[in-house]
C-alpha cells in the first residue's frame, strides 16, 4: 500500500503544472510568436510592427476600435502583454479598484515626475502579483496626452518583471 502512494505522488509531481501563467482573451503566456501572428490575423488589426523581443499590433488613430496591444518576447515564447485603455483618470482608479479587489495588496508602486520636451510628464503605475505572475495598471499624464496600459507579465530570464 505505501508503494502504490509514493507512485501516486511521483506521478502528481510530474504531471504538475504551474498554474502561474497569464491568459488575456486568446493570449497565453508561453504562446511562441508564430502561434500569437496566427491568432492574430483573426482580430484585424490595421498595422502590426515588430522589433526585437517586441510585437506591437493596433489600429490607426481614427479608428473606432483605437486597440494598441505590445506583446513582449523572451526566447521566442510570449512573457508580457500591454493593452491600451480608453486613457482617463476614472478609468485608471476604476482599474486600479477592481485590480485591489481581485489581488490584494500592491506589490509595487512607482510615481514619477518627470521634465520632458512638451513639458511635464506625470506616471503612476502600480503593480500586483498573482503567484509568479505580475499583473499592472500605468496612467500617463504629459501636457497633450494621457495613456492608460494594463500590463500582464510572467517571470522570464530575459529581463526582471516588472518592466
Amino acid at each position: 500500500m505505501p508503494t502504490k502512494n509514493v507512485l501516486l505522488a511521483l506521478i502528481l509531481i510530474a504531471c504538475y503544472q504551474p498554474a502561474s501563467a497569464f491568459e488575456v482573451g486568446e493570449f497565453k503566456s508561453g504562446m511562441t510568436r508564430d502561434q500569437l501572428k496566427t491568432t492574430l490575423k483573426s482580430w484585424n488589426f490595421e498595422n502590426k510592427v515588430e522589433s526585437g523581443d517586441t510585437l506591437m499590433a493596433y489600429d490607426s488613430s481614427d479608428s473606432p476600435a483605437g486597440r494598441r496591444y505590445v506583446f513582449l518576447f523572451c526566447n521566442d515564447k510570449l512573457v508580457g502583454f500591454d493593452q491600451e485603455m480608453v486613457a482617463s483618470f476614472s478609468n485608471f482608479v476604476t482599474i486600479t479598484g477592481n485590480f485591489n479587489t481581485q489581488y490584494g495588496n500592491p506589490l509595487k508602486v512607482i510615481a514619477l515626475h518627470n521634465v520632458v520636451g512638451a513639458g511635464e510628464k506625470n506616471t503612476m503605475a502600480i503593480y500586483w502579483r498573482k503567484i509568479s505572475d505580475i499583473i499592472g495598471v500605468r496612467y500617463i499624464l504629459q501636457p497633450n496626452s494621457e495613456q492608460l496600459t494594463t500590463t500582464y507579465q510572467v517571470s522570464n530570464n530575459c529581463w526582471q518583471a516588472p518592466r
